[in-house]
């Protein structure tokens, strides 16, 4: 028998090693500040569809209890509050406080700027005259929600 078709050789080389490493390194710094863009798209989305839920959480709140109810997002701080007809005290729906600011990692700049709490009567519709925008930002990537007069998101 011939030993040269016994002894099969397997396995790489250090050159065809080194080649993979060197194109999956220039690959991964090639995706890398993909990476982190969709991170920040990630985490302003998540902090949106957090707001939009806690304001028709509040909205659905003042329609069953039947009574005047306030979203806060005081310093990044989601709070639903309920005040009661009889004692006039503000109690915690939901016995939740959410910090969407650390949560996210994201910075809110409210549109007017003097107003961080969106009321609604017991029909549920808001008692604001103009609209309430709130920006929501992270690195290079915003988005916006778009409070109407009455309480309903437009955008």
């Amino acid at each position: 028998m011939n030993r040269h078709l016994l002894s099969s050789e397997s396995g790489f080389s250090l050159l065809e090693i080194l080649t993979v490493m060197i194109m999956v390194g220039i690959m991964a710094a090639m995706a890398f500040p993909r990476f982190g863009t969709t991170l920040s798209r990630q985490s302003v989305r998540g902090a949106r569809n957090t707001i939009v839920t806690m304001q028709a959480k509040a909205r659905a709140s003042a329609i069953s209890r039947g009574r005047r109810t306030a979203f806060a997002i005081a310093g990044g701080r989601l709070a639903i509050r309920s005040q009661n007809p009889v004692s006039g005290t503000d109690e915690l729906v939901g016995r939740t406080i959410d910090t969407v600011t650390t949560r996210y990692g994201v910075t809110l700049t409210f549109n007017p700027t003097t107003r961080d709490t969106l009321v609604f009567d017991a029909r549920g519709l808001g008692i604001e005259t103009t609209t309430t925008t709130i920006i929501i930002a992270k690195s290079s990537f915003a988005d916006t929600i778009t409070i109407g007069p009455l309480g309903r998101i437009i955008r």
